[in-house]
């Protein structure tokens, strides 16, 4: 599939002003989630570690506390607020998974959080992470799941995480149903103890879910008066409320999906 611009570009922009304020209430949604998962999957102190994707760097500088003797490579198209995160155990790089190499049979963990959905080429991207994992090592994709939002009490809301979904189809090629094949996509790149699990968490009550999608719908609007105007109304219905502290439902679900390569060098 052929898209106009990719993510970050002006879409979902580091540059919106407040897209740094929009990625640590993300964070303060799914670290938790994130966290638990690694830990049951097994983290262990002497892992080597990839994070892409790494964004604000909560995941990066919490895994670099957890592998005192490994190491974290902590990567994104843009490093800006990655820059000051300091662990001697951290590394920073610039790095666009869909275009730039990754070394081979490298790494114990690999971690991409709200990453693949939003890519065209993800399934190329799945094979090269693949690659990139240490006979035993271990992948660990999370994504954005529209599968709840049909089931929205409340019809605005409904319509306005509907409007967020197909202008980010539209623009950057996000497939936010992509999810609902899981584990499918790791089973078939050969990785072996494949499952998936889902949370959704609660939005509303002007709580960090709440703030999170607030943003988004604040720096899309434009971009959905482009593709879908006859939206802009339960947009502006949905900023309104989540601004209400009694205001809740259920948008986008987190599907979590986990491998592990079981072949040998």
């Amino acid at each position: 599939m052929t898209v106009p611009e990719r993510y970050g570009e002006s879409v979902l922009s580091p540059n919106w002003h407040a897209e740094l304020e929009r990625l640590i209430a993300m964070a303060e949604v799914a670290d938790r989630t994130t966290t638990r998962t690694l830990h049951e999957l097994g983290l262990r102190p002497d892992w080597q570690c990839l994070e892409v994707g790494a964004g604000a760097g909560t995941v990066a500088t919490w895994l670099a506390g957890q592998v005192p003797d490994g190491s974290v490579l902590a990567t994104d198209i843009d490093t800006r607020w990655l820059e000051p995160a300091a662990a001697p155990n951290l590394r920073v790089s610039k790095h666009d998974i869909v275009l730039d190499p990754l070394p081979v049979s490298t790494f114990d963990l690999i971690h991409a959080r709200f990453v693949l959905e939003h890519l065209p080429e993800r399934d190329t991207v799945i094979a090269k992470l693949c690659r990139s994992l240490r006979p035993g090592g271990l992948l660990v994709i999370e994504s954005i799941a529209s599968f709840p939002i049909a089931s929205c009490a409340t019809p605005a809301f409904r319509d306005a995480m509907h409007a967020i979904e197909s202008t980010l189809a539209a623009t950057i090629g996000t497939d936010a149903a992509w999810p609902r094949a899981f584990p499918a996509p790791l089973q078939q790149h050969g990785l072996a103890q494949v499952s998936a699990s889902v949370h959704i968490p609660a939005t509303g009550g002007r709580n960090a879910s709440a703030r999170c999608w607030s943003h988004t719908l604040t720096q899309l609007r434009p971009r959905i008066a482009e593709h879908t105007p006859q939206a802009l109304p339960a947009v502006d219905e949905a900023l309104r409320l989540l601004d209400l502290p009694d205001f809740f439902d259920l948008a986008f679900a987190t599907a979590i999906c986990w491998g592990r390569n079981i072949k040998t060098q």
